[in-house]
């Protein structure tokens, strides 16, 4: 049993659509909420204590001076003569029992922090409103474009290793011109194609039409986006109101700016991990589509089950190692979910899909290839080649 070469979408360009989306996810929702946070005002005072109050250095919060880094020593001998007791990394001390001038730099700073939770709060119920046209397509739709540009290419060259017919996938260019000496060869080796039954019929080498290729490549990334838009706007809609409930929550129970500030910090952690995840996730599941759709076109109607690069692997798939499954009829990927597919077709599925080459009738192979030595005369026949196309992800 012979197969194709598995091709994969590069991890290069993966990495790029991922990094679009990590940008617009700072752009339109972290970056403005950090500015909120920012204060870039300098303060200047004889205290060493109510200095670091008024710049956020640090805070009092639930009875207690607090500081997301370390107390230095001249702040703590201060607090220490104001009466404060050290314990679990920060200063207790009843806010009653402080000077006024202390009080008063608290106060300051609570109203200041008010503000922008105000501001914060204003912020997200805008965006959970106006979250309609999604433009994640500027970040990432030059990438995706030339992502599956090249495993489009990699699939043909795969492909011509092994002499099969790619002429119907409409990205190939007809010779305009060749010369009577190379027709006569192929019509001299179509003639004797039919004689030569234990073999794999080779077709004539062609060459890849870039301007075809560039245009279906861009119909692709048009579905892609599509789809990643969704997705995009689904998590926002969820972050967003998640955000809203747990800021509004934290400032009930006494949180200050940074605790809050914190709180975004460790939200960024998590949009960028999801970036990641969708972009992985998105560009594995729509390059198993193009490439089952191709290879299919090829003639191929199966393909093996590779193994898995990655390093946390189902045990339901590595039971399908070296096994051929149908196209028309795979396997089942989850068990929980009891859904059917192709590798790569379910989250943080590493595996490979390698396309049988079946031994079809050799009357249908040459038919083929009549048919495609037509078009590559006929120019009537060259514009209408035929594509297909859906948009990944759905069903």
């Amino acid at each position: 049993m012979e197969t194709l070469k598995p091709v994969e979408v590069s991890e290069f360009y993966i990495k790029r659509i991922s990094s679009g989306l990590t940008r617009y996810f700072w752009e339109n929702i972290f970056n403005p909420i950090f500015k909120i946070l920012k204060d870039d005002a300098v303060y200047n005072d004889k205290s060493a204590v109510i200095e670091a109050i008024n710049s956020g250095k640090i805070y009092y919060e639930h009875g207690a001076f607090r500081t997301k880094s370390t107390f230095n020593s001249e702040i703590s001998k201060e607090l220490q003569e104001l009466g404060a007791v050290y314990r679990n990394y920060a200063y207790y001390i009843e806010r009653s029992m402080l000077p006024a001038r202390y009080e008063q730099a608290i106060s300051f700073v609570l109203a200041k922090e008010a503000a922008k939770v105000t501001a914060i709060n204003n912020l997200l119920i805008n965006l959970s409103k106006n979250l309609e046209p999604v433009t994640v397509g500027e970040f990432i739709e030059k990438a995706v474009e030339v992502a599956f540009k090249k495993l489009e290419k990699d699939i043909i060259s795969s492909a011509l290793e092994k002499r099969i017919p790619v002429i119907e996938l409409g990205i190939v260019k007809p010779q305009a011109k060749i010369p009577k000496a190379q027709v006569k060869k192929i019509e001299d080796y179509w003639k004797n194609a039919g004689k030569k039954t234990d073999r794999y019929i080779n077709a004539p080498e062609i060459e890849i039409d870039l301007p075809a290729l560039d245009e279906q490549s861009a119909k692709i990334a048009k579905d892609y986006v599509y789809n990643m838009q969704y997705w995009v706007k689904k998590w926002e809609v969820k972050n967003i109101a998640k955000m809203r409930q747990d800021v509004l929550k934290m400032v009930q129970d006494g949180a200050r700016v940074p605790t809050i500030q914190n709180y975004f910090e460790q939200r960024w952690g998590i949009a960028k991990r999801k970036a990641n995840f969708l972009a992985l996730n998105e560009s594995h599941l729509a390059a198993s589509v193009i490439k089952a759709t191709r290879y299919q076109q090829m003639g191929c109607k199966r393909f093996r089950w590779g193994r898995s690069t990655s390093k946390e692997k189902r045990k339901l798939h590595e039971t399908y190692y070296g096994q051929v499954f149908e196209y028309a009829n795979p396997p089942i990927i989850d068990e929980k979910l009891n859904i059917r597919g192709l590798p790569r077709q379910i989250w943080n599925c590493r595996c490979s899909q390698e396309p049988v080459i079946d031994r079809i009738n050799i009357n249908e192979v040459i038919n083929a290839k009549r048919n495609i030595f037509n078009k590559l005369f006929n120019h009537k026949q060259c514009d209408n080649y035929p594509y297909r196309y859906r948009k990944f992800g759905e069903g």
